[in-house]
């Protein structure tokens, strides 16, 4: 079967510029592709949205030695005769406000959808004319009720609201309201976006309760959900929303040089989940972009991450700064993660020994919530 060299009829990046999606027509299919901009390793999704041939009885398995994109077949589909090309006038892309997932539209009505699970156990997405399950296509079921019809409507609320003027002001206000409700005044503000979607802001604190420990927050991730949360936790609208706190110990009659890495290693990993797909939770580990100038005895070269709220929501007489209690603007609550700075020995002993004991040798050797420049190896 003959087929033409494949031209993309729409493309359309996410609003936080990290994911296109885009349809291609190679003659006889067009399918949807969605690919990642900054994460070699998010393998390119693929949901097949119409023919534009009669769907033969049997796939010809030549097609797949010529790396042709598949045709479903007559038992696969609901109409089995070759259908029009769609005009980009025709076409309007939802994203989830993830935007690691979209719905398309044809014509006003909701005519697929790809998934945040797409390529997870054969499934690749959802289709209004998927008349069984195919190799590249599901059943869509009804597109104005039901899981998916929700999930689409209230991915469109998101984008509504947050374009919403005063939204921004809104919640940067709540954010710094509750942290400064826990941690006190501010000392200083910087933006942290660039100047592009979403907006974003770090924030400094010397909290009287913690004297001698200077904190340093993101103000905005916990806006919006962090993407693939939901394929790791069940309960994973409590998890997707979060923001990132670096707290240090200043040290007695030496220059406090917090603010020449903090605010940069924080401004570095601010946007990294909507960036990359990667979702921040606790027990994660992630390299320090930057060098403590102060590390007297370690190379902190890594980060592990700890959910504070989590523990704190468990036990609220922890002796760790009162940051739970925030919910956001979806009704779920705000985690703060501690980024807590580590050598790359003790990153292999966590990795070869596990989390729980990593924590349990932390706390053991009398270790808080605070990164102190001069400690010394943890002794597993």
């Amino acid at each position: 079967m003959n087929s033409q060299p494949a031209q993309v009829l729409y493309q359309e990046t996410n609003p936080y510029g990290s994911f296109t999606a885009f349809l291609e027509d190679d003659g006889r299919t067009i399918y949807l592709y969605l690919q990642s901009h900054n994460n070699p390793d998010w393998k390119m999704k693929s949901l097949w949205i119409r023919n534009l041939i009669d769907a033969p009885k049997e796939r010809d398995p030549e097609d797949f030695e010529r790396g042709l994109a598949p045709v479903l077949t007559e038992s696969e589909v609901v109409n089995p005769k070759a259908m029009p090309k769609l005009s980009e006038s025709e076409i309007h892309f939802i994203w989830s406000e993830e935007g690691d997932s979209l719905a398309l539209f044809v014509n006003e009505e909701l005519y697929a959808y790809l998934p945040p699970w797409s390529g997870i156990k054969g499934i690749q997405g959802y289709h209004k004319e998927a008349k069984e399950e195919a190799i590249t296509a599901s059943p869509l079921g009804d597109p104005e009720n039901g899981v998916i019809a929700e999930r689409v409507k209230a991915a469109r609320a998101f984008w509504e609201s947050v374009a919403q003027k005063g939204h921004w002001k809104a919640a940067q206000s709540l954010r710094l309201q509750f942290l400064e409700e826990k941690l006190g005044k501010h000392d200083k503000y910087w933006s942290a976006d660039g100047g592009k979607y979403p907006s974003l802001g770090i924030a400094s604190f010397y909290p009287k309760e913690f004297p001698g420990i200077k904190v340093f927050s993101t103000i905005g991730m916990s806006v919006q959900n962090q993407p693939s949360v939901e394929l790791y936790h069940k309960d994973f609208e409590n998890f997707a929303r979060i923001e990132l706190v670096f707290a240090l110990k200043l040290l007695p009659d030496v220059e406090d040089h917090s603010e020449q890495w903090v605010q940069h290693v924080l401004g570095e990993m601010i946007k990294f989940p909507w960036n990359t797909g990667i979702w921040f939770g606790h027990s994660h580990s992630i390299q320090n972009p930057r060098k403590d100038p102060d590390q007297l005895y370690l190379d902190f070269s890594w980060f592990v991450l700890r959910n504070i709220t989590d523990e704190l929501d468990h036990d609220s007489t922890l002796e760790l700064p009162k940051l739970h209690g925030l919910i956001s603007e979806n009704g779920k609550r705000v985690n703060y993660l501690v980024l807590t700075p580590i050598s790359i020995e003790e990153r292999i002993c966590f990795m070869r020994e596990g989390s729980q004991k990593f924590w349990e040798t932390w706390k053991k050797e009398g270790y808080s919530f605070f990164h102190d420049s001069e400690r010394r190896m943890l002794e597993f």
